[in-house]
């Protein structure tokens, strides 16, 4: 029997010592404060679904700058067990002006980093990619050779770790 699999992405946005966060308005996190992000759509690579759902919640255009973080879980569902796999991106800013989703944020704003990492109305997970962000070196960056490949896929991006 296959296990159903869900892929989510998301993104920290660094800026000026502060960090993007929003407040969701719903589910088991609701009125807490977390990265911006949610589920890879159908046809949508873990790249395309965190700059989309970064844009969606936040109202900013942005880039992919490395990932600082991957999440799996396993748990179960009003329709069985799933497996999760949750990609976090540090993201650079490209464009655009603060403006959240009325359906599924309650708050946006810039967070303090020292700030959220104190508060309890920041979930733990996001203060652990809060700091990978902040205070790691390195981390996983997107190649930069094309590859050859043999196989069809619509889109192709590999990451590796780059020396300093």
């Amino acid at each position: 029997m296959n296990q159903p699999l869900s892929a989510c992405a998301g993104g920290v946005l660094l800026k000026s010592g502060d960090v993007l966060l929003v407040q969701v308005s719903y589910g088991a996190n609701k009125g807490l404060w977390m990265l911006p992000g949610g589920y890879v759509e159908a046809g949508e690579s873990m790249e395309q679904a965190g700059i989309r759902e970064f844009w969606e919640e936040t109202g900013l255009v942005v880039s992919i700058r490395r990932i600082v973080g991957i999440r799996s879980g396993v748990r179960e569902t009003t329709v069985g067990t799933e497996a999760s796999i949750y990609v976090v991106f540090e993201m650079e800013y490209v464009s655009g002006e603060l403006k959240k989703d009325e359906r599924e944020i309650a708050g946006l704003k810039y967070w303090n980093v020292a700030d959220a990492m104190r508060s309890g109305e920041v979930i733990d997970l996001t203060k652990q990619y809060i700091e990978s962000a902040c205070c790691a070196e390195g981390g996983l960056s997107p190649g930069q050779t094309i590859l050859k490949t043999n196989t069809s896929y619509k889109t192709y991006d590999y990451y590796r770790i780059i020396s300093n």
